[in-house]
């Protein structure tokens, strides 16, 4: 018996099952192709939106996590100590250099909770490291290291990435339909309009917005893993979802929020049970705790503040009741639904008062909050019984924007456009739903519906681009930005006072000094501005310091400069800016008179040295400015000495000017010995001073020692021979 080799059999498939599996593989090479088709566009479209910020500088807080702290300019160097302290420690550092770091945590929560955000302040460092450029001032001194035009570019590629992996899970949950165009499909529009919606530009044009992108982008990377482990059950997607997730907290903490939003996601668009859910939501509840206590070990446990109920600027319902507190947050939070709609005027401040604390009589109230009790009433109920794009717009919204609405935790502001960076997502998800699934029911046939739908797109997009690209240029730079914003936040007392003070800081460059036509329309327009903060909030103490040097730089007013700096040594005693100030002002007060360049009177002056002194009693330089107006500018020789007494026996930094001031008080009076000793002094400090050897030489004469008189005569001419070669 031989045997045989058993034979292949061939199956011959059903008809149309062939055709079948041909038709689902090119699907499937389609929807492949349609996905690279989709992020090239996203990419293309993100640096049409946001190319022109990356030739910017710097501005608004950037100094804050950039160019002036601390830990970032040290670069790599200064990653350990970014992961240490709060967020602000290291510019605060660079204000304090007498501080340690400890010290400056402990005595700067001005914050409302703290803010510990390391992961954007270690990637500025590592740009520091690797493209930083040594930036100088007018003089040649290096200010900081930086390089903003990387630190643009960077923002627009995570901001890219970000839009990219949303339009990825919105694929997952809503796959698109065989006989519709990628650009069609409700991922793509949902993502589109969320990469081009102009609410945006603070997070992206400003570079330490990067914070919120960073923060969106492992939230969502999150989601997407915590899906892929359900579909999948493979381990290291649930290890990959924690960490994501811890680096969205570690760039911003409002990523606590996805604890919600993730289960959420799951159970609106999955099949997965609900137990399943429940233990993929465990890893992430862990990478949340970590993330708690890591902060909390860094900042203390509720990461509180000293000074913030006593000053608006960190706290704007100071001295407001419960009820027109939660009036005015509710009237806040349509502002972020109008803006959302409409998102037009733009501005980076809403500090007080650009919105007015109100009451429940205005209707801005009240139909606030039936407004929100009814989309969260609808969320429930879609939750429940629809599972519609609706109710999970609106959770989308609600979420996120709960941690910083100040209903639950205070925030600092009334609100800002940033804060609803992640929100937005739910409301584009919505409009998104509205466009890609009701507009063709307003047409019978297939091809008018994609015509109109073509149509709405290109006017959505068309007028959020036009708004995104024109609202960037406002981003260029501080001045650009502080005194464009101003005009849409001129009730604002932070933005009068920001555009004030830089306009002053712009008139002090030596191109503008040397123009006088600019300059003194530079300092005009910074003291209106300054002056209208002051109106805002009486009290403001960095407005009435930058009016005392509006007017210093304007044309030398120097009592109107001493009186705004006696109005803040009022409020705040020991505020060394206006202390330091006023002594500048005072040092150069008799040169400036004798020049005839002061439009203040010697009497004018008087009265504001008095103000100082009402403040600060030992405030030495405010008595030798009075003994020297006395004696040099009203010939009252007795005032003159009373005062230069008073301030002999003051503790202060008494210069070569004041021991040579004091001598010729003496020498006045008929005390040449004392007058000797003095002007001694004041050569010891100046030994280049021609006028006190001279000074000298003639006190020698009136004790009749001529030998030593003309010695000193003699060297005060030959110095002021040397000088007059010079």
């Amino acid at each position: 018996m031989s045997r045989h080799k058993p034979q292949k059999k061939t199956a011959t498939p059903v008809k149309g099952q062939a055709e079948k599996k041909v038709a689902n593989t090119t699907i499937d090479i389609n929807h492949k192709k349609s996905n690279y088709f989709a992020i090239i566009a996203f990419c293309v479209f993100a640096f049409i939106l946001y190319g022109n910020t990356i030739g910017h500088d710097y501005a608004l807080d950037d100094a804050i996590v950039i160019t002036g702290n601390e830990f970032t300019q040290k670069g790599i160097k200064g990653i350990p100590d970014i992961f240490k302290y709060d967020t602000f420690t290291g510019f605060w550092l660079s204000s304090y250099p007498d501080r340690t770091a400890s010290q400056i945590q402990e005595e700067k929560k001005l914050v409302a909770g703290g803010r510990y955000r390391p992961l954007s302040l270690v990637s500025f460092a590592l740009e520091v490291e690797l493209f930083g450029k040594n930036i100088k001032d007018a003089n040649g001194q290096i200010m900081y290291k930086g390089n903003p035009h990387i630190s643009h570019f960077i923002n627009i590629i995570l901001y890219f990435l970000t839009t990219c992996l949303l339009y990825i899970i919105l694929l997952r949950s809503f796959p698109p339909e065989k006989d519709k165009k990628w650009y069609f499909s409700f991922a793509f529009i949902a993502s589109i309009l969320f990469l081009a919606h102009p609410i945006h530009t603070e997070a992206v044009a400003n570079i330490k917005g990067r914070d919120e992108i960073m923060t969106l982008l492992g939230s969502l990377a999150a989601v997407w893993f915590t899906i892929k482990y359900l579909d999948t059950k493979k381990i290291y997607f649930v290890i990959l979802s924690s960490v994501s997730l811890l680096f969205g907290l570690l760039s911003k903490e409002n990523a606590i929020t996805f604890l919600a939003i993730i289960p959420i996601t799951i159970y609106y668009f999955t099949n997965h049970k609900f137990s399943s859910n429940i233990k993929a939501s465990i890893p992430l509840l862990i990478a949340a705790a970590i993330f708690l206590l890591l902060r909390a070990n860094i900042l203390g446990f509720g990461g509180g503040e000293k000074q913030i109920s006593q000053e608006i600027m960190n706290n704007p319902f100071l001295g407001a009741s419960f009820a027109d507190k939660m009036a005015t947050i509710f009237f806040t939070l349509w502002m972020y639904v109008k803006l959302l709609i409409f998102p037009h005027p733009l501005t980076y401040d809403y500090y007080p008062y650009q919105i007015e604390i109100i009451g429940w009589d205005n209707p801005g109230a009240y139909l606030t909050l039936i407004f929100y009790l009814a989309i969260g009433i609808y969320a429930v109920y879609g939750m429940i019984k629809k599972r519609d794009v609706f109710s999970y717009g609106i959770w989308f919204y609600l979420l996120p924007l709960s941690v910083v609405s100040n209903i639950f935790f205070p925030v600092g502001t009334f609100m800002n456009e940033r804060f609803v960076f992640i929100s937005s997502i739910g409301f584009c998800l919505i409009l998104a739903w509205l466009i890609y699934k009701y507009t063709p029911k307003l047409f019978k046939d297939n091809a008018s519906a994609k015509y109109f739908m073509s149509f709405i797109m290109i006017i959505i997009l068309g007028l959020y681009s036009l708004k995104t690209i024109s609202r960037n240029k406002a981003w260029e730079n501080d001045l650009t930005l502080f005194t464009t914003d101003v005009q849409t936040s001129s009730n604002s007392a932070k933005s009068n006072c920001s555009a004030g003070g830089k306009l002053i800081e712009e008139a002090q460059k030596p191109e503008n000094r040397t123009n006088t036509v600019i300059h003194d329309q530079m300092c005009k327009q910074a003291i209106g501005y300054l002056e209208h903060a002051i109106e805002i909030y009486p009290n403001y103490i960095d407005a009435l310091n930058l009016l005392g040097n509006a007017h210093y730089e304007h044309n030398f007013a120097i009592s109107k400069s001493l009186d705004y700096y006696a109005k803040v040594l009022k409020l705040r005693p020991f505020h060394n800016i206006a202390y330091n100030n006023s002594k500048i002002v005072m040092q150069n007060t008799f040169t400036l008179l004798t020049n005839k360049e002061s439009s203040s009177t010697p009497e004018e002056i008087l009265k504001s040295c008095d103000e100082i002194i009402s403040v600060k009693s030992e405030f030495g330089e405010a008595y030798h400015l009075k003994g020297t107006l006395y004696g040099k500018h009203l010939n009252m020789i007795d005032s003159a000495f009373l005062y230069l007494q008073k301030a002999q026996k003051m503790n202060f930094d008494k210069t070569a000017s004041f021991y040579k001031d004091l001598g010729v008080a003496y020498g006045m009076k008929g005390y040449y010995n004392e007058s000797l000793e003095y002007f001694h002094k004041a050569i010891e400090l100046d030994p280049n001073d021609a006028q006190s050897y001279f000074n000298l030489g003639v006190t020698y004469q009136q004790l009749g020692d001529i030998e030593n008189a003309n010695i000193y005569l003699q060297k005060s001419e030959e110095l002021k021979q040397k000088q007059a070669a010079k």
